[in-house]
């Protein structure tokens, strides 16, 4: 659906490639900048585990992204890195992002902001209400329904991502292999994004913990909405998905 190379292909007159040696003290935190990574690895470092007191780590390697969620939101980093080789990589304008953010369509900017809201590890917000309002109230009867009841099962582990889902009432959670609860979501908020990807395979469950009513957006819907965005904005909504990935790696690493 979002394919990367294609994007990719098509903002390069928007950026500047960029060689970090491994011996560089390189400024991952500018937030002037975000980057995707062309070759080579960044280790991330998360938030320190306070039983531990061990940092979770995950590897970024080749179109991983640095700094998209801090960039747009426009905010302090929340991550730590630690460069492992020489990088090559691809620089884009902070400014230039949220430029074309801010002048999207209310379905990309709502999966944009619900995004950064749980990167960082906000509860909903205004822009939630707006999805309500701008594509869910106008599109409700176009929409599946589906019903779940306590304890079951959304979705499992490594099943192929075709739709995603707007919770109109109830809880779920978003759980690891192990069960482990990596968020709980509520009235109001979306999940399953990855099926803006192609059809991958889902890294984590989700599990209603009450009785649910959940609209469905297929991934024909999704396709439709995205691809009236420019390609960076495009690019942006693939990028942070993929970081929202990493944050949940991460915080799963932490409970350890």
């Amino acid at each position: 659906m979002l394919d990367f190379e294609t994007l990719l292909h098509q903002v390069k007159n928007q950026t500047k490639v960029i060689e970090v040696s491994a011996d560089d003290q390189f400024d991952f935190v500018d937030r002037d900048y975000a980057y995707i990574i062309e070759s080579g690895s960044l280790l991330v470092v998360g938030e320190r585990n306070s039983g531990t007191g061990v940092s979770p780590t995950h590897t970024l390697e080749e179109n991983d992204p640095v700094g998209f969620a801090e960039a747009i939101a426009a905010r302090p980093p929340k991550l730590k890195f630690k460069q492992v080789t020489d990088l090559t990589l691809r620089q884009f304008k902070s400014s230039d992002i949220r430029k074309f953010v801010d002048r999207a369509n209310v379905f990309s900017k709502t999966i944009i902001k619900y995004s950064i809201g749980r990167i960082f590890g906000q509860t909903r917000t205004s822009s939630n209400l707006a999805f309500e309002e701008g594509f869910i109230d106008k599109n409700y009867d176009l929409l599946k329904k589906r019903r779940v009841a306590r304890d079951e099962e959304v979705f499992k582990i490594g099943s192929v991502a075709k739709d995603m889902f707007f919770i109109n009432k109830g809880l779920v959670q978003v759980v690891s292999r192990e069960m482990k609860v990596i968020a709980e979501l509520g009235v109001g908020e979306c999940f399953g994004e990855s099926a803006l990807f192609d059809f991958r395979p889902r890294t984590y469950g989700v599990v209603a913990s009450q009785n649910s009513d959940l609209l469905v957006i297929d991934s024909e819907q999704v396709e439709i909405e995205v691809s009236k965005e420019p390609a960076i904005v495009r690019l942006a909504v693939l990028l942070l998905v993929k970081r929202l990935e990493v944050m949940n790696n991460l915080r799963l690493l932490q409970q350890n």
